[in-house]
């Protein structure tokens, strides 16, 4: 989640649009605060989580459209989603100066999916921390100055 407050600012808060080689992938979200929580626990008892791994994400699959009507509602703005081709997306990135690399593993991580198994939702947050994960909702309420600004 917290690419938006990132990597993602520049075109959110500016152009007023998320703009990525995406489509109509369906992304599973996660917040930083429900990782940093979930490492705490293990952190304090290794011994259940001994040659594990999990994959962490909220409740929700949603699409950039769909994040997109999510923000301009929780923003109370309008936010539109783009979803360019890959010759136009690495060409605005140059014109913006993002690097090339930092272009291209944002293409591995949007682009790609396209043509991939939709992920799936998992429940190791809730599972490991007894609480459930953060939606994108709330994300947008406790993050809303650095997503406006």
């Amino acid at each position: 989640m917290q690419n938006f407050t990132s990597t993602l600012r520049y075109e959110l808060t500016v152009n007023k649009r998320i703009f990525l080689p995406a489509g109509q992938a369906k992304f599973t979200l996660v917040d930083v605060s429900d990782i940093g929580a979930v490492a705490a626990k293990i952190l304090i008892e290794p011994e259940n989580h001994q040659n594990q791994s999990y994959e962490l994400t909220c409740h929700q699959k949603l699409t950039f459209s769909e994040m997109a009507s999510k923000l301009s509602e929780g923003l109370h703005t309008s936010i539109r989603y783009e979803s360019p081709n890959l010759l136009q997306f690495f060409l605005v990135k140059r014109k913006e100066q993002i690097p090339t690399m930092l272009i291209l593993v944002m293409i591995m991580l949007h682009y790609l999916p396209r043509f991939q198994k939709e992920s799936l939702i998992t429940d190791w947050v809730e599972r490991i921390i007894k609480k459930q994960p953060k939606t994108f909702e709330q994300f947008i309420i406790e993050n809303k100055n650095a997503l406006c600004s």
